[in-house]
């Protein structure tokens, strides 16, 4: 059917309408709304509050929900030259990198902070020796780094050395700090001063000569910390310390460890696990075994997360902030935006003791 000439301005201007319906709503239009100018209401979405009062504040919070706005991530990068994106970068080997529960509390309290304050978090699992080639270190597509590296001290400085070449601020997370890495903070918890806690609370409980350790066959810095810890009081009771490699991601290989282990030689007086899904994973292979505890050897793990209260007995364990670590990694590296630089060079959070029966 031919349309009729009269009545083609009126379909003009109803798909003219419908066009402007379908487009989303504008800063401007949400400024008209609430009655205030376009930067209150770019405050109010960038959580700017200096100099607005709270009546303000709501009512433009609610011209925004009324319209349904969202603000263009890509519009205020090129406004303020910033992404609102961390880059987050986890050096193992492990493809389930993210079943750890050490790393899933970091990134949970990590991405929660950035999240509250209007940044979000790109993570990427990195296989050891792959850092350079990948796409958080080929692409500048954050603000930030943080970076959670694993394998030798040697590999571990070659990493920062090449994060402090791209020219971005950094976080490094249970590492060292690194005189060279200028724009860099390291945070970290305390894995060394758990360890000695950790032995001295053992001594103080059983006479021991002999401990083993259970490590991950990949190098962590923390775990390097933790044996530092240990051996530091061992050796000053002449209590020998034995270290046993496997992988720590699988139970089967925990197994035939302690098992390999309990083949060749007698029990020690202290198994230790690196944490405690290892530690737990022994228990197991002892009571198999009819190997008591605390009755025959004594038992201890790391990190205290919540699936450890299972233990039968009590594990005796250190409770590890790795949610809290998250959460100030990520306020570090906001205040770094800010600032422009970073207030201090490192962080440090306590570990605490859990005095469990299993020793």
């Amino acid at each position: 059917m031919a349309f009729s000439p009269d009545r083609q301005p009126a379909l003009l201007r109803r798909s003219e309408s419908q066009r402007q319906m379908a487009k989303p709503p504008t800063i401007h239009a949400v400024a008209a709304r609430a009655g205030v100018s376009t930067a209150t209401v770019s405050k109010v979405v960038n959580r700017i509050n200096v100099g607005m009062s709270e009546t303000t504040r709501q009512r433009v919070e609610e011209a925004i929900r009324d319209l349904g706005y969202r603000p263009s991530r890509v519009g205020r990068s090129l406004r303020t030259l910033r992404r609102s994106t961390i880059g987050m970068a986890i050096v193992d080997a492990s493809p389930s990198f993210l079943a750890d529960p050490f790393t899933t509390n970091l990134v949970a309290g990590l991405t929660n902070h950035l999240s509250a304050r209007g940044f979000g978090l790109l993570l990427h699992g990195i296989k050891p020796h792959e850092l350079r080639d990948s796409v958080l270190v080929r692409e500048s597509e954050v603000d930030a780094l943080c970076v959670t590296l694993s394998g030798s001290r040697r590999d571990r400085l070659s990493y920062i050395k090449l994060l402090t070449e791209l020219g971005q601020p950094f976080v490094t997370f249970q590492d060292q700090p690194v005189a060279s890495a200028k724009d860099a903070c390291f945070v970290r918890q305390d894995d060394r001063a758990g360890a000695v806690g950790l032995a001295r609370y053992i001594l103080e409980k059983r006479r021991a000569k002999r401990a083993v350790m259970f490590i991950s066959e990949l190098s962590w810095p923390a775990i390097e910390q933790r044996v530092s810890g240990f051996r530091d009081v061992f050796d000053d009771k002449r209590v020998s310390l034995d270290l046993v490699r496997c992988d720590e991601t699988s139970s089967a290989s925990i197994v035939a460890a302690a098992e390999a282990y309990l083949a060749r030689t007698a029990p020690p007086d202290v198994f230790i696990g690196q944490n405690d899904q290892v530690a737990l994973t022994v228990m197991q292979v002892l009571k198999r075994h009819n190997i008591r505890v605390p009755g025959d050897v004594g038992v201890c793990g790391f990190n205290a997360f919540p699936f450890s209260g299972f233990a039968d007995p009590p594990l005796t364990t250190a409770r590890s902030p790795a949610y809290e670590l998250g959460q100030l990694g990520a306020a570090v590296i906001l205040d770094r935006l800010e600032a422009g630089h970073f207030r201090k060079r490192e962080h440090v959070l306590a570990v605490d003791l859990v005095a469990g029966a299993s020793v």
